[in-house]
Parts: structure tokens; sequence; C-alpha cells
């Protein structure tokens, strides 16, 4: 049975239209009666990665929240809006918007602390996971992801939007377990994802990240608004609208792979056809890995030394770099320092298990991801066979 996706134009963030947009896509999978129930609690997951200037394109749209917000309330009063910030005060955070927002539709904001469980006894390589209760205390809950880049899982879309329900701390934890393997860290937020799937996604493409993502790339006119009940369909879509493969993202890897047991998942694509609103020249995340590819095949000879040779790695940029520390206290591994004498942060790429979290949150974008030659080179003789 296919998943239906509906893909729908936008090209600014006007209350009004976003909530007819909304309206209609919703109309084109069911209604919204079809996934929430008159008086329901419902919590709205957004991508708040750390607070920022919505122009930024680092979190979701305040404006389009409150659309959401506005649609919903047709059916029910009861909405809570949360996430978990990589660093700052989701709830408290003046930069974001959402304060405003949440005033004007008397709705709650909330940062997630780690006090609630939820298991996924069918998981891949994860049983249970230590998130907000809100996620068990809820009737449902709908996620709202932003189009980004994403310098570890080369998007961050539907699914990956999930792991804001895990509380800050807890979020390293999974890194250094997964350590360097992409894979296995994606394993992680597939069985996140389906340990209690949100009942809607519903992302927010309108502006959207390339580059140097999440956190530190630069927004990019995409204008669309993309919905659909199975996150790991919308996942599909989304990345073929920027001109992406979508087998390029590493948790639409592990699902094809490991849930759908190679099969290619079933899309129906409703509203606007992908070519009407294709976006060219969207520029990438730096990935010489190829979907993880390069562990096999050809390259299979190399040794972990020369595959380090050719990983991409994170450059911090001394002339942008503030010195918050936020990059420094959320290393997993605790490979980086700040050198006061030179003023700068000094990496031990020995520890580092290229989780990206340091680039990830840098609120400065004085972290990059650079992708060295050799591995540009032995990545377009991939392209080539």
């Amino acid at each position: 049975m296919a998943h239906i996706v509906v893909i729908k134009k936008c090209a600014v963030y006007e209350l009004d239209e976003i909530i007819r947009i909304l309206e209609s896509g919703l109309e084109a999978l069911g209604g919204l009666d079809h996934f929430v129930k008159p008086n329901e609690k419902v919590l709205l997951k957004v991508n708040c990665l750390f607070p920022s200037e919505p122009e930024k394109a680092v979190i979701t749209h305040p404006v389009f929240l409150q659309a959401v917000i506005r649609v919903l309330k047709t059916i029910t009063g009861d909405i809570i809006v949360g996430d978990s910030p990589g660093f700052g005060n989701f709830a408290g955070s003046n930069k974001t918007g959402y304060k405003q927002v949440a005033a004007a539709e008397n709705v709650k904001l909330v940062d997630f602390t780690e006090d609630g469980e939820i298991r996924n006894e069918n998981g891949i390589s994860y049983k249970s996971f230590k998130v907000t209760n809100f996620v068990n205390t809820v009737d449902k809950v709908i996620n709202l992801p932003k189009l980004k880049t994403h310098g570890l899982m080369y998007m961050t879309l539907a699914v990956k939007n999930m792991l804001g329900t895990v509380a800050g701390t807890g979020k390293p934890s999974y890194h250094m377990r997964a350590g360097r393997d992409k894979l296995l860290f994606a394993q992680m937020l597939v069985d996140l994802y389906m340990a209690k799937p949100p009942v809607l996604n519903i992302m927010d493409g309108i502006i959207g990240m390339e580059g140097n993502g999440p956190g530190g790339g630069d927004p990019v006119k995409t204008g669309v608004i993309v919905m659909g009940e199975n996150g790991f369909a919308v996942d599909h879509v989304v990345p073929q609208i920027v001109g992406i493969n979508p087998d390029r993202v590493y948790t639409n890897i592990v699902y094809k792979k490991n849930i759908l047991k190679g099969a290619p998942i079933e899309v129906e694509i409703k509203g606007e056809k992908i070519a009407d609103v294709f976006y060219k020249g969207f520029k990438p995340v730096a990935d010489s890995d190829e979907g993880g590819k390069m562990n096999k095949g050809m390259f299979g000879f190399i040794s972990n030394v020369a595959k380090d040779l050719i990983t991409p790695k994170q450059v911090y940029l001394k002339k942008l770099c503030t010195a918050c520390l936020s990059c420094v206290k959320a290393c997993p591994v605790d490979a980086l320092v700040y050198d006061k004498k030179k003023k700068r942060i000094i990496c031990d790429y020995d520890k580092c298990i290229r989780c990206f979290i340091c680039q990830e949150i840098c609120p400065e974008k004085a972290i990059v991801i650079q992708e060295p030659f050799l591995g540009m080179l032995l990545s377009k003789k991939g392209k080539k066979k």
C-alpha cells in the first residue's frame, strides 16, 4: 500500500496563506479529523536546534507553527509546543518568536526533560529510549520538521527531527555509542521514530537550509510545504525536490535495508508534482561516504587510517568564533578544548568521533565541514564507475 505524501507550493510566511495551504493538504490526506479527534491533547514537535532568529532557517518558522496551531484549533484547543535544543532555553527564548505565538494562541511552550521512556521491541539496534514524558501523556504527536542539510545524516527531515524528544544531555550518549558509524546512528534514529511515530508530519520547506547545515548553512527559498502520515515517505520525497537522491540520506538507507528488506518504499504524491516544485542548484553538505558505500566494494581494502584521510572533518574558524564554548560543552568525547592563548578551538581528531554535534549547534557558523582532497577524488571516481 502506497503512502500518501502531499506537496504544496508556498513562497512566503504569510499566516492566512499557509493556513489555506495546510487545510488543502490535509484534505488530500483524508482530513485533519483522520489524525486528531475532538479535544485530544496534542504535542507539536518543532525543530529548534538552538534558539535562533527565524530568517536564518535554523528553526521551524514561528508563523508556520502558528498556522498549524490555528488549523489544529478547529479540532482541539489542548495544544502544547515543545523541543529540546542542543543549548539554550526553548520556552524562555525571545529569539525564536515562539513565545509571541504561544501568547497569541494561548498554547503552552515546554522544554523537554528526560523524564519518560518509550520502547521499540522490534528495534534494529535500540529497544528503549529515555525521552520527554510528554510523548506518553499526550494523545497525539505532530511532527513539524525543517528542510535542512545535516553534517552527519546528510539531511535532517521528519525522522531525524524526533531525536529532539530525547532531552538535552541524553543526545550525546547516542553519538558516543555509534562512534563514527553513521549507519548505526541512523539505526538509532529509525528505532526511535518507530518506537512512537507521530500521527502526522508537516515539513516547513518554505525556506530551507543548504550547505553547512543544520545550524550554519545558508537559507534558500525552496518554496514548499510537504506533509504525510509516514515520516519515511516524506523523507523519500523531500530530497528529490532539492535534487538529492533520497538514498543518500542515512535514515532512508537504514529504513530501506532493515525495515523494507531492500524493497523500494511505495509513495503516492498528491498536490504538486516534484518537477513543478524542483529547486535547482541546492548545495548539499560535505559527505565523501556516499551513503555508507565507501566501506564496501572498491574501498573495502582501505584501512581505518586511510579512511580517516578521506572522511570529512570539521574546521574551526577563529575569526568567527566568539568563545561561547557551546561546542566544547556538547562534545560527547571531550575532544575539544579552547586555547585561551591562541584564542581558538583545538580538536583532538584521534578522539573525535565525527558526530558533528559541535558544527550542528554552533550559533556563529564558526564550524564548517570540509571534505579532504583525497575524499573528493575518491568520491568522483566512485560516481564515474
